[in-house]
């Protein structure tokens, strides 16, 4: 494993400053998420307490796909189908005549789409489609957004204030280091695959939000574009290096101005005016590529976002699976705890789902293998491998299995609705929103089975990074309840928090078994606990994952 010179020169930074006690002199250079920031928007009213204030007339608020010929030829081209899918294509276009004739309607919303494709005679083709398939099929058929659409965004209307109080968090911690009265945060899309959808949505919230704010039109497509001395033809990268089709038809004005950065933009420049730069969350191979050199070092871009970290002028913030590539360690790409706990991990990149229906997935991978990039990431997070979405997909097995193969001493899990503040020179950490942070030491594995000393925090705790561990725990005092039904299901699920409870109450060994996997707990001795709400605290517990397929005979 390589020493991410970022991370030398931040733990240089540290030596000026405590590394031992929190307090009012913290300077948070880092804000990381557990997933997506999600709040009420014109495009996603599920979100939103009340939806009066949508003014369908000025506000964006779906996609429409259109079903006439001048979107679908294109579509149903040879050049966008391999030889041995070609007869998915033939069943495509009489399913999108099928279903042309049953909207009777040239044009309709893509939730509309999505119903209508998958019930009664057309659900099997769906079943048939790969994840990027199904992607090109809307690319294609999405028509252009209206220029005098806005995308609104009410922060006040959103159901789950936490992802509320995180986004102003962020914003917050930008504050500390502007010297400007309203705070800028630069907006970096790169790791979705369609990176020109949502600006306009991040823009509106982090305005909303009290921030003055930017889109840093940077990604994988623009980069290619500039290798190659062929910005005119960005939107062919787009598609190549994304999967991204017709998006400059679609999103007319982003693309003209990601066009014209591609053509003489300067991302070290807008970010030496921001006080905070957000990575959205998506897609880490397609962020990674931003920030790390093909020689697997951080880049100028890298370079420039840590020098100005370490002297306390901007701070970092990354939300979902961006947040992974935020680590000097190993960073995990994908995949699930189930197959990686079966299959073992693997250094490449995410397959995609459904890959095996098109014969697109790496040699030994399918679609829910779990992958990492052994060589690190920007290198900021230098203590460790970082994950996300934990308690909510069950993350912990794949996290351990590739801190366990590359010989990572120490991991950290975010749980979603949580984030987590770190100052970057002496260490000192906190926990924010309403859910745990999942910190494990020295995982060791076997073909079958992985295990590891852990902590467990909620929010309200806080600590210090030191060494490949933490000291200074002090626990939450109280927690949010979580309103979700008790399960055993740690595979998928939050089943290894609702069973450690039981650590909680005295219980010195847990067992739970789900299929062919069992997760053991161990307390007892030398474990350090604490409830908080209804959840359950610990220090120097141990967990062991197990795949133990039945024998046969």
């Amino acid at each position: 494993m390589r020493t991410s010179i970022l991370a030398s020169a931040l733990a240089a930074a540290a030596l000026i400053s405590s590394p031992s006690s929190q307090g009012q002199d913290d300077q948070f250079g880092l804000v990381v998420l557990g997933d997506a920031l999600e709040v009420c928007s014109s495009m996603a009213w599920q979100r939103c307490d009340d939806t009066d204030w949508i003014d369908r007339d000025a506000m964006r608020t779906d996609r429409y796909v259109n079903f006439t010929e001048q979107y679908v030829n294109p579509l149903l081209s040879d050049d966008n189908w391999a030889p041995h899918r070609r007869e998915v294509r033939d069943d495509l276009r009489e399913a999108l005549d099928l279903l042309h004739q049953r909207v009777n309607q040239d044009v309709i919303s893509e939730r509309v789409f999505l119903e209508e494709f998958t019930r009664r005679a057309t659900r099997y083709l769906y079943d048939m489609l790969s994840e990027r398939e199904w992607n090109m099929i809307i690319d294609h058929m999405e028509m252009r957004v209206p220029d005098d659409r806005s995308f609104g965004v009410n922060l006040a209307a959103t159901k789950d204030d936490v992802e509320v109080d995180l986004l102003r968090q962020i914003v917050s911690q930008a504050a500390t280091v502007s010297s400007d009265e309203t705070p800028h945060v630069v907006v970096v899309t790169a790791a979705q695959r369609d990176s020109l959808d949502l600006v306009n949505y991040y823009l509106q919230a982090f305005a909303g939000a009290g921030a003055d704010v930017s889109w840093l039109p940077l990604d994988a497509a623009v980069l290619a574009a500039r290798a190659d001395d062929n910005c005119a033809e960005l939107d062919d990268y787009r598609a190549s290096e994304m999967g991204a089709y017709r998006r400059a038809e679609v999103h007319g004005e982003l693309a003209a101005k990601q066009q014209a950065f591609c053509e003489d933009g300067d991302a070290i420049t807008m970010l030496e005016n921001a006080d905070a730069v957000y990575f959205a969350d998506g897609n880490p191979d397609l962020l990674r590529a931003l920030v790390v050199t093909p020689m697997n070092e951080p880049n100028a871009l890298a370079m420039a976002i840590a020098e100005r970290v370490a002297e306390n002028e901007l701070v970092v913030a990354a939300a979902g699976m961006a947040t992974n590539v935020l680590t000097a360690k190993a960073v995990v790409t994908g995949g699930s705890s189930r197959a990686a706990l079966s299959e073992g991990v693997f250094a490449s990149r995410v397959p995609g789902l459904g890959c095996h229906k098109e014969n697109a997935c790496p040699r030994d991978l399918s679609e829910h293998s779990t992958t990492y990039h052994p060589m690190g990431g920007m290198g900021l997070f230098r203590w460790g491998t970082l994950d996300t979405r934990m308690g909510e997909q069950g993350n912990h097995g794949r996290l351990l299995r590739v801190q366990a193969t590359n010989r990572v001493p120490f991991a950290v899990g975010i749980d979603a609705q949580t984030g987590m503040l770190v100052d970057l020179r002496s260490g000192n950490f906190q926990i924010i929103g309403e859910r745990g942070t999942f910190f494990a030491v020295g995982a060791q594995q076997n073909e079958r089975a992985v295990a590891a000393t852990y902590h467990y925090l909620m929010a309200g705790a806080s600590g210090t990074f030191s060494g490949d561990g933490i000291s200074n725990v002090s626990f939450a005092e109280d927690a949010e309840l979580v309103q979700l039904e008790p399960t055993t299901n740690f595979l998928e699920n939050r089943g290894l928090y609702d069973s450690q409870r039981l650590l909680c109450r005295g219980r010195e060994n847990v067992e739970v078994k789900q299929n062919e996997f069992v997760l053991n707990l161990l307390g007892g001795e030398g474990v350090t606990s604490k409830t908080a709400g209804a959840e359950c605290q610990l220090l120097n517990a141990r967990i062991g994952l197990q795949y133990a397929p039945s024998q046969r005979f």
